[in-house]
């Protein structure tokens, strides 16, 4: 019997309940005030509650966790993501990647075109001609290729005029908005005729086709303003670039040299610098972003059905260089072959877009060739493209005796050209013309709208 006011002495199991019980609330506490210096949620109470003392030590903390995070998402990022497969326009693309390149003839205007699609000539606003109907048939051709390119053979006049056909042009400005309208993305003009209008003409078309979000190459009022031109296909789509080059000015001297993209003959003393500065602007292409590049060349021996000495020459001779996936050519006026030399496919000659008729000695001025190129490779990887097909279609240069952009294809949306005989008579020939070098009819064919 306990003695009143002695204490009682707890039993040693309850002792050690008593233990676990004080050890598991320090550690909970401690647990606790971890979290409060270590977890990022809970930054605003450790704010709150740590004292000066111990604020280096919490820096040096949540710089370490930071750290940490930074790493963690870089290798998180750093796992490569599935590539976006971009096809175009390719329905049996051969490849990961696929674009297609739409390019056609001289847009040559004279006097008797233009004044067919007057409707206010004495307008000074931009309203004096309307060639929407010109082009209107090519435009299903355009939708179905990535990237529409055209060539300026001439050099525009301001709005309202005055306009001169030729020998030296000045062709109403209306064109332009025509081009942009039916979808070219761009335009080169670096043709025999640049120089018409002087440093002048050359600013006045660059300034237009600018205003219009066309792209160009070709001819130049600062040195600021050569680069290749760049086009971008659809949803981030394969990107081609293009350098152009002429022959010939039609002896006229440019201001200065660089004014107007040069490729001179062999004979030419500027022939070797010609090609360097070629090659140069095609690495500068690709080491902007170019998947694919191609040049565009522009003749002047005219209305000849083959390839002349100075188109095989130096069209081989860029294709020995390797840093052209296509060369293609106008300024003959006429449809001319395709071959491939050294694996580079080349087109030498797509006659007139458009174009007012000539006389029967100059018959093929009145015939052209529109033909979309698909290029097929992996995009970022620059030598993995190649051509894989060229679609090709003759067209005429009128349809209802009026001029205009005609199909020549045997069920062309639009129906005859001239006549059911006359263009299956035409296009026989051009195919004679274009097979004339032994270009593969796997990959060289006859474009048919599907």
């Amino acid at each position: 019997m306990a003695v009143h006011g002695e204490h009682i002495r707890p039993s040693s199991s309850k002792r050690y309940r008593n233990g676990i019980i004080i050890v598991s609330a320090l550690l909970l506490v401690i647990l606790a005030m971890l979290a409060i210096l270590w977890v990022p949620a809970f930054a605003p109470m450790r704010m709150l509650l740590t004292s000066p003392w111990n604020n280096t030590a919490i820096r040096a903390a949540e710089q370490q966790t930071s750290v940490q995070h930074r790493f963690d998402t870089a290798q998180k990022t750093a796992v490569p993501q599935a590539l976006t497969r971009h096809t175009g326009t390719a329905t049996d693309c051969a490849d990961r990647d696929c674009v297609s390149l739409m390019v056609n003839g001289d847009l040559l205007f004279h006097p008797g075109l233009w004044n067919q699609y007057a409707v206010n000539p004495s307008a000074t606003d931009g309203s004096a001609f309307d060639f929407t109907e010109l082009f209107a048939s090519l435009k299903p051709y355009i939708d179905a290729s990535d990237i529409a390119v055209c060539e300026f053979e001439t050099p525009i006049a301001p709005r309202g005029g005055p306009y001169t056909g030729y020998p030296i042009f000045a062709i109403p400005p209306e064109v332009v908005d025509a081009a942009a309208h039916v979808g070219y993305q761009g335009c080169t003009h670096a043709t025999n005729h640049s120089w018409d209008q002087g440093s002048s003409g050359i600013a006045l078309l660059r300034q237009e086709l600018s205003n219009h979000g066309l792209e160009q190459v070709g001819s130049y009022t600062s040195q600021d303003q050569i680069q290749p031109m760049i086009l971008h296909s659809a949803n981030h789509g394969p990107t081609i670039g293009v350098v152009t080059g002429t022959v010939s000015l039609n002896g006229n001297i440019a201001d200065e040299d660089w004014m107007v993209d040069r490729i001179r003959g062999s004979e030419d003393p500027n022939h070797n610098a010609d090609i360097a500065r070629i090659v140069q602007q095609a690495k500068i292409a690709r080491q902007q972003g170019a998947d694919v590049v191609v040049f565009a060349m522009h003749s002047v021996q005219e209305y000849i059905d083959y390839a002349d000495s100075w188109q095989v020459e130096t069209a081989h001779e860029l294709a020995q260089t390797g840093v052209f996936n296509l060369i293609y050519g106008a300024g003959s006026h006429s449809v001319q072959p395709i071959e491939q030399h050294n694996g580079t496919w080349i087109i030498y000659g797509t006659g007139n877009a458009v174009t007012e008729s000539a006389p029967a000695e100059r018959i093929t001025n009145n015939q052209g060739m529109t033909a979309r190129i698909t290029f097929a490779g992996k995009q970022g990887n620059q030598s993995s493209w190649r051509v894989q097909y060229i679609d090709w279609v003759g067209s005429a240069n009128e349809q209802g005796g009026k001029n205009k952009w005609c199909s020549l294809a045997p069920q062309a949306p639009d129906g005859v050209c001239w006549s059911a005989d006359r263009d299956a008579r035409v296009r026989e020939r051009l195919a004679t013309v274009i097979y004339a070098m032994g270009a593969d009819r796997n990959v060289v064919r006859p474009w048919t709208l599907s």
